[in-house]
């Protein structure tokens, strides 16, 4: 494939991280809201989920999309920085994203399938039952989602850094790869309190995810346009 091929699969690729992310975010947060607590009424967390189940099974799939992306994305950056060490940590690492990514939504999905479908006229021992069973569920979604923030932000490093020492894209473009680098550290250190028992308000978790997508979406229209543009 040719160096023109190599940049209109960057730009696509771009893009339709960029495009589904936002998407896919706007969709989790608005069928998401007012989700009530699994405590002290089980029963009825269930049932809201139940109801949002559809909405929640579309974004599901919209963010496994953005993050297959990722695969072509890591090669066109590779061939367009050429082959090295650093170029190939770059794959790697969007590579290592994307597989993560995956599980994560599919395990995800799964696990609230399986309350949509299953929860209905469950007796409260029932319910109590496989509550404790999500719950381990959603331990190993949490790790995923790990390994997912960890990868691409490091991802996101070696593009900005690569950039920045061979002046191959804007400074500004470098900088924001860079800062989205921080942003996914951010994202592991908020849930990290988590593990040690200390509960983080959840204005928290929403900052940094609005800051994320915002910047995602930066990142992602401004990388698109520049690997189509620089010859």
């Amino acid at each position: 494939m040719n160096d023109l091929k190599w940049r209109r699969v960057g730009r696509a690729s771009a893009w339709t991280y960029g495009g589904l992310v936002i998407v896919g975010g706007v969709l989790v947060t608005v069928v998401s809201v007012g989700i009530p607590p699994t405590e002290p009424d089980l029963a009825k967390h269930y049932s809201y989920i139940r109801e949002i189940w559809p909405g929640l099974y579309v974004s599901f799939l919209l963010f496994t999309a953005a993050f297959l992306s990722l695969v072509p994305l890591g090669l066109a950056l590779r061939e367009f920085f050429g082959r090295s060490a650093r170029s190939e940590l770059l794959y790697a690492s969007f590579l290592a994203a994307a597989i993560f990514g995956v599980i994560w939504m599919l395990v995800q999905a799964g696990s609230a399938q399986t309350v949509a479908r299953d929860s209905a006229g469950l007796s409260t021992q029932d319910l109590n039952v496989l509550g404790a069973s999500s719950s381990i569920w959603s331990g190993v979604i949490n790790w995923l989602q790990r390994g997912f923030l960890l990868f691409a932000g490091l991802g996101t490093y070696w593009t900005g850094r690569i950039a920045l020492q061979q002046r191959s894209m804007p400074r500004g473009l470098s900088w924001v790869s860079l800062l989205m680098a921080v942003v996914f550290a951010l994202g592991i250190a908020s849930l990290v309190p988590r593990d040690l028992g200390v509960p983080l308000p959840d204005s928290v978790g929403s900052l940094v995810i609005a800051l994320g997508g915002l910047l995602a979406l930066i990142w992602a229209a401004w990388l698109g346009w520049e690997l189509g543009r620089v010859s």
